[in-house]
């Protein structure tokens, strides 16, 4: 359990050691530790940019490790039984999806991107769960099974598309610059303004960092409504806001409120969506399913 604690929370433990000495010496002289602040606040940031890193790092090789045991046992394994019409067409699913993931790759030059279960992979993991990271040409989508089944199918597109432009955005590189920006900022408020505004400072950081993360998450939004168009990105969203709609009150909150710090609220990004420019003609997306004489929803070869 220690080694556990050392390898996930080590830069967390010294980040908060430095504020806390900042804020310890400062009282104890009862005046501002000058320059000799500086240093501190550079090391903490560097600690938090290589925690980071080495985080992304080992996400994206997991990833890679994933995509065999979830992604290939699906894809690339004979079933053991005759496939039912429903496995076929998850299967044509995965290799559509794969297709225009290895397309993407080859435009935008990126050594490797793989792409596994979420829900396959982590126990505690959700079948509509969606996540992108990059570590240099290196990238990984996680994306929960039920986006291939035939009620979610419809919104792939959208959802893959979205988390394409946090990878081709580097949304993950900005963001520890903006994390290490912002703890060289607390240690220098923890060590050169009086406690007050020194929390006072933290909360605008914080709130910033914020206001950033949302902005991202729009602009990926608007990504997939150029690409997909506005319909169905307003769908996607209205479809979470009615799953949402079903859970109990107090739920509800909470989870709006361990979402606001990442991800802004559906009504605001269905808003969104219907603000943003659309090209006078949108081609369909070559995972758009389109429905056979049966009734069926194949997905369109990529």
């Amino acid at each position: 359990m220690l080694r556990w604690i050392r390898q996930r929370y080590w830069s967390h433990i010294f980040v908060g050691w430095m504020v806390m000495t900042a804020l310890l010496t400062r009282r104890g002289n009862e005046t501002h530790l000058g320059p000799d602040a500086l240093p501190m606040a550079v090391i903490a940031s560097w600690a938090w940019a290589l925690h980071c890193a080495s985080d992304l790092r080992d996400q994206v090789a997991e990833g890679f490790r994933a995509q065999h045991h979830t992604w290939n046992s699906h894809l690339r394994s004979r079933p053991p039984y005759p496939p039912s019409p429903l496995y076929s067409a998850f299967v044509q699913r995965m290799w559509s999806t794969e297709t225009h993931l290895h397309g993407v790759a080859r435009k935008y030059r990126l050594q490797r991107l793989t792409i596994a279960f979420v829900d396959g992979w982590d126990q505690d993991g959700h079948g509509n769960e969606a996540a992108s990271l990059r570590d240099g040409p290196r990238a990984h989508l996680w994306l929960g099974s039920n986006w291939f089944g035939p009620q979610d199918t419809a919104h792939l597109p959208v959802i893959l598309e979205h988390e394409l432009g946090h990878i081709l955005r580097r949304d993950n590189q900005r963001s520890t610059v903006l994390q290490a920006t912002g703890v060289l900022l607390t240690v220098l408020t923890a060590a050169w303004l009086p406690l007050l505004l020194a929390v006072l400072a933290t909360v605008v950081l914080r709130l910033l960092y914020i206001g950033w993360s949302w902005w991202t998450e729009l602009a990926c939004d608007a990504r997939a409504v150029r690409i997909c168009g506005r319909e169905a990105v307003i769908a996607l969203w209205g479809r979470h806001t009615a799953l949402l709609g079903d859970l109990p009150r107090p739920v509800r909150l909470w989870n709006g409120l361990c979402s606001a710090s990442t991800h802004p609220p559906y009504g605001l990004r269905m808003w969104w969506a219907r603000r943003t420019n659309v090209p006078s003609a949108v081609e369909p997306h070559p995972l758009t399913p389109v429905s056979d004489a049966e009734g069926q929803v194949p997905t369109r070869a990529a």
